[in-house]
């Protein structure tokens, strides 16, 4: 195995540069580790390595003792903490998180150029697999990519293209000490079951299995790259209170497959959640010549409450603050003209209360609502500012209209 071959191919200048090897002292990250150590001269870089006990095991403090002595007899920094606050429930997940949360924040502290992990060929190929059960999401599919980013940090996968005995064999050929994790031995775990029943059947019906699991990985790595391009050309969305929407002729040339892959799309950059074709917990309306994406939830009317001036206010965990002084440097979202020394309160619009118009008549609130093209899902979400139990001031909708001599200008200012 060159490695210095994968640098080479995927454009990794590694002159005079720093790297960091996450290491856990297991098989795979110690052959990765041997081999940056005898090439690092050569090509002139440095190996430093971070390692992070999740003290999950009883003997996991071996693991750290293994590295120590690696690294000191090979010269090399050694970077570890220890993981003592386990969560009761989603180890697992956890465990990742405060694990590349330590990793990236070693190689920002030491400026490192990257951060390299040692997941090999059958790593993918089990990824590819539990997303395959779980959820079948194509974006999921190439989760594991040669070359990504985590936390701000270039991160480098070299050993996509190798098994995982190819590392045992180096480990063994080159007298490499490690660890066997003792957990990855029993079937408790879905990819512990698919490793050791199903992934053997699978490479006896073909040895070029891992090959073709890297290709379609690198394949589906373009295809949904060129989709994010082919959406980010279609235009983009904007967030309306707490939903986000786009004009309906933007998508007008979509078809009902293409616009659920674009809100699919949408869900992930805006929350992060990969969700099915039925959109899981959110919704799309299209109301008034726009299409709307908002969380399936329960809208409750909040009850008007009395609010101060220049004093922070909640509505819907949302944090606003009403004042007559004006401030360019909070971010608006509106203003009105009333009497000075009045008392007010915040909450949602009542339903069928009425707004006072310019001309002195009264108007239904649904029909400012629908002037302003909100949908009757989002309408509790505006924030409503009353005075004398009346609405003065309705988010995105409405301004008190009523001219009043001597009036005080209120300005809005979301925190």
């Amino acid at each position: 195995m060159k490695l210095i071959d994968f640098f080479k191919q995927n454009k990794i200048d590694l002159v005079n540069k720093k790297i960091v090897v996450a290491a856990s002292a297991g098989p795979d990250s110690m052959a990765l580790l041997d081999m940056l150590v005898k090439m690092q001269e050569k090509m002139h870089f440095k190996v430093l390595v971070a390692h992070f006990d999740h003290q999950l095991r009883n003997d996991s403090q071996q693991e750290t003792e293994v590295l120590q002595n690696y690294c000191e007899k090979n010269k090399v920094s050694l970077f570890w903490a220890k993981w003592d606050k386990h969560p009761t429930s989603g180890v697992e997940a956890a465990a990742r998180n405060a694990r590349y949360a330590f990793l990236t924040r070693i190689v920002k502290k030491e400026g490192a150029a990257y951060l390299l992990t040692a997941h090999h060929g059958d790593d993918l190929l089990e990824n590819i697999l539990l997303k395959f059960i779980r959820s079948g999401n194509p974006e999921e599919m190439n989760s594991l990519q040669a070359v990504g980013q985590m936390n701000g940090v270039a991160l480098v996968r070299p050993f996509l293209a190798y098994s995982k005995q190819q590392l045992l064999e180096y480990d063994q050929e080159y007298g490499i000490n490690y660890i066997v994790d003792s957990t990855n031995r029993a079937d408790e775990t879905m990819r512990n079951r698919l490793r050791h029943h199903v992934v053997p059947l699978l490479k006896k019906e073909n040895p070029a299995l891992l090959a073709n699991a890297l290709r379609f990985s690198q394949q589906m790595h373009e295809l949904t790259d060129f989709a994010n391009k082919r959406i980010v050309q279609i235009g983009k969305t904007t967030k309306f209170l707490t939903a986000y929407r786009i004009e309906s002729q933007q998508l007008a040339n979509l078809t009902e497959l293409e616009r659920k892959i674009f809100w699919q799309r949408i869900i992930w950059q805006k929350y992060q959640r990969r969700v099915n074709q039925n959109l899981g917990n959110f919704v799309v309306i299209e109301y008034q010549g726009y299409f709307y994406l908002l969380k399936k939830e329960k809208k409750v009317v909040v009850q008007p409450k009395k609010i101060l001036l220049d004093q922070p206010f909640m509505f819907k965990n949302r944090k606003f603050i009403l004042t007559t002084t004006k401030k360019p440097e909070m971010q608006s979202i509106g203003d009105f003209w009333f009497k000075k020394n009045s008392c007010f309160a915040a909450g949602s619009l009542i339903p069928e209360k009425k707004l006072l118009l310019k001309n002195g008549q009264l108007t239904k609130a649904k029909k400012k609502f629908a002037e302003n093209a909100i949908p009757l899902a989002l309408r509790p979400l505006c924030l409503t500012i009353y005075t004398d139990n009346e609405p003065v001031w309705v988010e995105k909708t409405y301004q008190n209209q009523n001219w009043l001599s001597n009036a005080k200008h209120y300005f809005l200012y979301e925190l």
